[in-house]
């Protein structure tokens, strides 16, 4: 049954669970103490003057505030602390004090809101809107007075159709673009995407008349099967000597990251980028070092085993197609993939599995398939691999009178719809998402009979009703109002290059103008946790010792037969509570039914964010 005004104001006060550090005492704390992050702001021209960094030892706080107020301006780096004059990074422990505009109220930067954002973003941070002073000049590699370089790793994988066609990748190992520099005759659309994300983050964030400089390389390292580790650890030597960035994003497929993203962090250099998901030591390996817009392993299980915990586990099944099944008691089953190529899926499911059985859930047994992601059928066998390997699970299954299938991530081809569709099961499935099986396409693929009211997402994607209106494309659009929409909508929706950019220069404003990994981590430390303002923005904030931006997750249904605008193909996971979001422990304690509506919004979100 759809949710009360009353129940769902009673719902959302639930999504502030008391396991999460303190969150309510520090939302308290935000509220009643000034902060450079919530300063009241009693005009909207009126902007804050300096970067909401947080002051540390003796130095005097800007005149409005100190987010060190809050208590978390911290993180865990194997020497914090080690001497009073500096930070784990070697950088001075203070940062200097805070230049401030001259005349009334100056502006360069077209803040915008109440109080004052940089960008119409909600995780945007508050308006820094001028700055005239010293910013102390080359103050880390890859940083100068006047630019920050960073570049974009790309390996050769340029799936998608644009403006111009089915989309082929730069050849590999071409040199490298320098986005300052004016494009050369027709550009290929994906440099052409980036640039105009580079013209529109210097324009609209605070850098402290720095220009954020991009430089792309498309590598051919980029399939762990394909290369070696001394080759990737090789790849990421070259790129320290020239362009010698401050900040990598790699996007490098099937593990092979992995390596790249250590040789660089092992010189000193930041990671804002990635396919997968890691687990939460890999960036306390290098603390303050690596930091992701997709959050850890141990956060996606949390969020998605919480829900399962309090909406499926307590509950008689109640949406199974096999009719004789709804309202017995529910019998789980764990469908996990076993991809070499994607170890973090084994962690993810190993998480997901104890948790559930810490509170209470019994598997009465579990499936495996061996590859996973849209592009199985790139490998030989892969396909059918999967197909037999569905087959002998699904009969287990129906052997075992398995009711709901607890599915930890993963696409499989279509092969498990199709084998249940075969042996007339249609059980509950409860699919984690990754970016991937949380996409219409991937919906879409599935047998219908078996997907239709009887699938349920648990997923980090925020709700995009239609991805015209979506932050990303507002952000390509204004850059470059003359870029094709087809080319901005591949991007928003089968990349994530505007989430970590978002990411990105979000540190460096935060960090203010002597911008080291330290100051960036402290200023990155010193956001207050906050709870999701709308459906389409998550709660992103870092806890101590925590280096990933999502904390929380919303759950949608899959309607075979809704439809999104402009799509030919029917189907697309419906968002329940018009996509409200909780935190892992504080989803309410109801059956998944009660929260599904025939109303609940699609969501325009096509799926391919990791799916190599």
């Amino acid at each position: 049954m759809p949710r009360t005004a009353v129940q769902r104001s009673s719902d959302r006060a639930r999504r502030y669970p008391p396991l999460i550090g303190g969150v309510i005492s520090v939302l308290l704390a935000a509220l009643v103490l000034p902060s450079a992050l919530n300063v009241p702001q009693s005009n909207p021209t009126q902007t804050l003057e300096f970067a909401p960094v947080p002051p540390e030892g003796d130095e005097t706080p800007p005149p409005q505030g100190n987010v060190e107020s809050l208590s978390l301006g911290t993180t865990s780096g194997p020497d914090a602390g080690r001497g009073a004059g500096t930070d784990e990074f070697g950088d001075p422990a203070a940062a200097p004090p805070l230049p401030v505009g001259t005349g009334e109220r100056p502006s360069t930067k077209r803040c915008v809101g109440n109080p004052p954002r940089q960008t119409e973003d909600p995780i945007s941070p508050p308006c820094v809107a001028y700055f005239d002073g010293d910013n102390g000049g080359a103050t880390y590699e890859g940083v100068s007075t006047t630019e920050v370089r960073v570049l974009f790793y790309l390996d050769n994988f340029c799936t998608g159709t644009t403006s111009r066609g089915p989309q082929e990748c730069p050849p590999a190992d071409g040199g490298t673009f320098d986005l300052a520099d004016p494009p050369e005759g027709e550009e290929h659309v994906e440099v052409r995407l980036l640039r105009a994300l580079q013209r529109y983050f210097n324009t609209r964030y605070q850098t402290y008349n720095r220009f954020v400089h991009l430089y792309v390389v498309y590598g051919s390292v980029g399939d762990a099967m394909d290369s070696s580790p001394e080759m990737r650890r090789a790849a990421a030597r070259a790129h320290l000597e020239h362009p010698d960035p401050f900040a990598v994003l790699a996007y490098l497929r099937h593990g092979a990251e992995q390596d790249y993203l250590d040789a660089t962090a092992e010189h000193g250099r930041l990671n804002f980028g990635s396919y997968l998901a890691r687990p939460a030591e890999f960036y306390r390996r290098h603390p303050g070092l690596i930091w992701s817009y997709t959050p850890s392993i141990e956060e996606s299980a949390a969020v998605y085993a919480g829900y399962v915990c309090n909406r499926v586990v307590p509950f008689a099944a109640s949406f199974t197609g096999n009719d004789q099944w709804n309202g017995q008691p529910r019998k789980l089953a764990l469908l996990r993939p076993t991809d070499e190529r994607r170890p973090t899926y084994d962690a993810f499911a190993d998480e997901v599995r104890r948790r559930i059985q810490e509170c209470g859930g019994e598997f009465a047994t579990e499936g495996t398939y061996p590859f996973a992601g849209t592009a199985t059928g790139a490998r030989t066998g892969s396909i059918g691999s999967n197909q037999t390997a569905a087959a002998a699970n699904i009969a287990d299954f129906v052997r075992q009178g398995v009711t709901t299938v607890v599915w930890t991530q993963g696409y499989d081809g279509g092969a498990h719809s199709d084998a249940a569709a075969n042996a007339d099961y249609r059980p509950e499935w409860i699919v984690a998402g990754d970016g991937n099986v949380d996409g219409y396409q991937t919906g879409q693929l599935q047998d219908q009979s078996v997907w239709d009211g009887h699938a349920w997402t648990v997923t980090p994607v925020t709700l995009v009703s239609a991805i015209e209106d979506s932050n990303c494309y507002r952000a390509y659009h204004e850059a470059d109002p003359s870029m094709p929409a087809i080319d901005i909508t591949f991007a928003c929706q089968v990349k994530s290059y505007y989430n970590d950019l978002t990411m990105l220069f979000t540190g460096i404003q935060v960090a203010g103008p002597r911008l080291t990994p330290g100051s960036m981590d402290r200023g990155f430390h010193a956001i207050p946790p906050v709870v999701s303002p709308d459906p389409s923005t998550p709660a992103c904030f870092y806890r101590p010792g925590d280096y990933t931006c999502v904390k929380d997750a919303a759950a949608a249904w899959w309607d075979g037969s809704g439809q999104i605008a402009g799509n030919a193909t029917e189907g697309c996971w419906r968002y329940s509570e018009g996509g409200l979001r909780y935190f892992a422990e504080a989803w309410p304690d109801a059956d998944v039914l009660e929260s599904r509506s025939s109303t609940n919004p699609c969501n325009d979100y096509a799926g391919a964010v990791g799916s190599a």
